[in-house]
């Protein structure tokens, strides 16, 4: 009887288990189907942003800064050549301009305040203090610059370290017979782990070859957009060869090579550099410390002899 108990049992948690497992990876396999087909309807692309996802205080406080920059924008010169060096710094805001104007009018009256709520609270207020004031303005006026300077340099090497895995996928892709546009589009997706920036880049250049546009002015545009100087004479090289009807592989393999000869030159006169600027640190910091190690125990001894003590 017993044993008969135990059967039932046992045969019962089977069931109960094989009806759990059963409904979870039927759920499961639906929820997995679910997020599918939310995918295949609702594809995130790099670059691009659904309707209604971005942030309103963020919005709202982008607002209020291009309004601060607004007035400044009246020189179209000066509008491009802003426009251009936030593009090479990775901002494509078609309200960049004036955000950047307007950070820029905002750290120049935000900096001195704090200064003079200070020297306001403590009840006197003299002739220094504005001219403080006044340079702390000019400093909080062309920090942003230099900011975006920085920025742009930063990019700008991160595409130079990328740049010659891009051209070895270039060089395959073109020797393996596919077209400009086929090499770009492969090319694109190699390289998204590798170098964001780049990836980026090469995204535009391939919806700029799907509208139309000359492949001229498209790896001209590639080049200005990165403002480093590698990717623009590649892309002259590039430019000049479908020109002239010459073979794209053959001339960016002896790119190839010429770009590694130029590493291998650049890599020579860092190096060439550094006991000059290792002098400085040297004659301050190192030097000072060695003849207090080696001179210290003798001017002590000197001092203890009778000669000083006397």
């Amino acid at each position: 009887m017993t044993d008969i108990v135990w059967l039932m049992w046992g045969t019962v948690f089977a069931a109960a288990a094989f009806v759990t497992y059963g409904l979870l990876t039927y759920y499961g396999n639906r929820r997995t189907v679910k997020a599918r087909f939310k995918k295949s309807l609702y594809p995130s692309k790099p670059g691009m942003r659904r309707e209604g996802s971005e942030n309103p205080y963020k919005k709202g406080f982008l607002e209020w800064i291009s309004s601060l920059g607004k007035f400044v924008l009246k020189d179209q010169k000066e509008l491009s050549k802003t426009r251009n060096a936030l593009i090479q710094a990775g901002f494509r805001n078609p309200k960049g301009p004036a955000i950047y104007f307007g950070i820029r009018a905002l750290t120049a009256f935000s900096l001195p305040l704090p200064y003079l709520l200070v020297t306001a609270m403590k009840g006197r207020v003299e002739m220094a203090h504005l001219l403080v004031s006044i340079l702390l303005v000019g400093v909080g006026f062309y920090l942003p610059q230099y900011i975006l300077k920085a920025i742009t340099r930063r990019r700008q090497k991160r595409i130079e370290m990328a740049l010659p895995d891009i051209l070895d996928l270039f060089i395959v892709c073109m020797e393996a017979g596919m077209s400009l546009q086929a090499t770009v589009n492969r090319v694109t997706e190699e390289i998204r782990p590798i170098s964001k920036d780049l990836y980026n880049e090469m995204q535009l250049t391939n919806a700029e070859l799907r509208t139309g546009i000359k492949r001229e002015v498209v790896l001209r545009n590639l080049g200005e957009r990165t403002g480093v100087q590698d990717v623009k004479s590649l892309m002259a090289l590039m430019i000049q060869s479908e020109k002239m009807g010459t073979c794209i592989a053959q001339s960016l393999r002896t790119h190839a090579s010429f770009m590694r000869v130029q590493r291998g030159q650049k890599a020579e006169e860092i190096a060439a550099k550094l006991p000059v600027k290792i002098m400085i640190p040297m004659i301050f910091f190192i030097f000072p410390s060695i003849l207090v190690v080696v001179l210290g125990p003798a001017i002590i001894q000197i001092t203890k002899s009778p000669l000083f003590t006397h």
